[in-house]
């Protein structure tokens, strides 16, 4: 049997050990964030749409609307529960083989 010599050398070893934290901190490359990638980029180099915060919500937030919009859009959501509530219970009792609880 023949003693195999390590695939790290000693001395890159010894580096690993004693490196700390902060030193490994310093000397790894930083990547840019995405603003200051951005700086340097024209719109016109942007390949789809360019996305605008300045647009407009296509509804207003919920926040925003008056007591009885509010209700109107709760009744909405309620109704679409119920209606999909009520297909999902068909659906299970239409199914041949399973057993209803």
């Amino acid at each position: 049997m023949t003693v195999r010599e390590p695939a790290v050398p000693e001395a890159e070893w010894g580096k690993f050990l004693r490196d700390t934290e902060e030193a490994i901190r310093r000397s790894a490359p930083r990547e840019p964030s995405a603003r200051e990638r951005a700086t340097g980029a024209d719109v016109d180099d942007a390949v789809g749409e360019v996305w605008c915060p300045e647009e407009p919500p296509a509804a207003p937030g919920w926040r925003q609307l008056d007591p009885a919009a509010r209700v109107r859009r709760l009744a909405r959501f309620l109704g679409m529960l119920t209606v999909l509530l009520v297909l999902l219970t068909l659906f299970r009792h239409a199914q041949p083989g399973v057993p209803s609880p």
